[in-house]
């Protein structure tokens, strides 16, 4: 009886998704108005490509101490952009703690290798991905508002971002890569699908972290957007910020009590791969307390953040017999009992079911405020290992939208999209390019 009510807590109904959906609305209007808002509805500064777009573009993907350069090549009519070569490169911890020059110093100097090793000659602009806090002053500029990762390089927050590499790629004699723009992770997604599939009007990441962007008229953008003048633009919502109409739960509350920030992130609280092991250690450590499991003791697996993910919890739901023997292991030093995993599988589900439907919910959410859908529907891009590799997950968003819309859900097709923060780069590279 104990997991059923802890199941029930997980439940999310169509009238709770209904009331969600509106208010989400009304929270991207008021963020895109410039008006208080959990949802900042930042600009991107650039449309959504067009499929025609052609030629090398290179891609630099900073999103902590191991970092990428890429060449892409895009050859329009709609053809899949294709990666010509690729190189990852780690940072020490020197370069990452010391002085801001040495940091984009060695930057450069790995894009100069990249480059000189792969004999590409000529000039090539370059798509940016700097996965921290930046605040976009344009499609080509930002400014650092905080390190995260362990990143600490000093005379960098509050700095602009493109600049100092700029800077430092003349410093180490780098002349044949122009950043011609800042890349985001969710606008990079939509990018990507968008060179296969014009109706492709929204990115999303669902893995580790959550977010959405979509392609919105420009005039529904009523706060400053400097001289931008194009009909449409990407606008990075920082979905995972959303915290109206949420169905929070006991588990939520103390996640949220016991996080480093309380109060912020709660839409991403309860739906990314990040938090939902912390909610499943919660849901069960009142069975294991009971006695229920384990013999009243927690697993030391479970006391360990990094230790039980997502993963886990797609095993003990699907997990092969070797798998879920492993798993037992751990968490119990034996196989598991049919009961104890009936269990632990119960709990998992409603945790990932339940941010499925939050997920699916948000998204049709931002889909009102879309204007310019094709008559056969609207494309959603998705990347994260969530949507990817949870089992059942796709199809969970999907039953949560049939629910939610009817039969308008056949005409939103949720699509696997990879790499968003490396082609995707590339691809704003293009799209600005191609607008100059």
């Amino acid at each position: 009886m104990l997991t059923e009510n802890i199941v029930k807590e997980f439940e999310l109904s169509v009238k709770q998704m209904r009331r969600m959906k509106i208010a989400l609305g009304k929270e991207m209007d008021s963020g895109l108005s410039g008006r208080k808002s959990s949802l900042p509805m930042l600009p991107a500064y650039c449309d959504a490509a067009t499929g025609t777009e052609k030629g090398m573009f290179l891609a630099l993907d900073l999103g902590g101490t191991n970092f990428r350069v890429m060449m892409v090549r895009l050859a329009g009519k709609d053809r899949k952009a294709s990666v010509v070569a690729e190189a990852k490169y780690k940072l020490t911890g020197n370069q990452i703690t010391g002085n801001g020059s040495v940091l984009f110093d060695a930057i450069a100097r790995y894009v100069g290798k990249f480059l000189h090793d792969n004999r590409f000659s000529g000039n090539y602009s370059l798509g940016y991905t700097f996965s921290f806090p930046v605040k976009l002053l344009g499609i080509d500029e930002g400014i650092l508002m905080r390190w995260t990762k362990e990143f600490t390089a000093k005379g960098v927050v509050g700095r602009k971002i493109v600049d100092l590499q700029k800077k430092a790629f003349a410093r180490q004699g780098v002349d044949q890569a122009e950043i011609v723009a800042l890349a985001n992770d969710t606008v990079g997604t939509l990018q990507t699908q968008a060179v296969l599939d014009p109706r492709c009007q929204a990115g999303v990441i669902l893995g580790t972290g959550f977010n959405i962007c979509v392609q919105l008229p420009t005039r529904r953008i009523r706060k400053d957007i400097g001289s931008y003048n194009g009909g449409h633009m990407i606008v990075n919502m920082e979905a995972g910020a959303f915290n109206r109409a949420l169905p929070f739960n006991r588990f939520d509350r103390q996640m949220d009590r016991e996080s480093e920030n309380p109060g912020g992130q709660l839409a991403e609280k309860m739906i990314s791969g990040k938090y939902q092991p912390q909610l499943f250690q919660l849901a069960v450590s009142g069975l294991i307390k009971e006695g229920m499991l384990f013999g009243g003791r927690m697993p030391k697996v479970l006391k360990d953040g990094d230790a039980f993910t997502t993963r886990e919890m797609g095993i003990l739901e699907a997990g092969s017999p070797a798998e879920l023997k492993k798993l037992g292991k751990a968490l119990a030093g034996r196989p598991l009992s049919k009961e104890e995993r009936c269990m632990l599988a119960g709990i998992s589900h409603a945790i990932a079911r339940r941010s499925a439907r939050i997920s699916a919910t948000m998204i049709a959410g931002a889909l009102t405020r879309v204007e310019r859908r094709s008559a056969s529907g609207v494309t959603v891009a998705v990347d994260g290992s969530l949507f990817e590799k949870y089992p059942g997950y796709c199809a969970m968003m999907q039953d949560a939208l049939r629910e939610l819309e009817g039969r308008s859900a056949d005409k939103i097709r949720l699509k696997l999209t990879k790499d968003g923060s490396g082609i995707g780069a590339a691809v704003i590279a293009a799209v600005v390019s191609s607008g100059r």
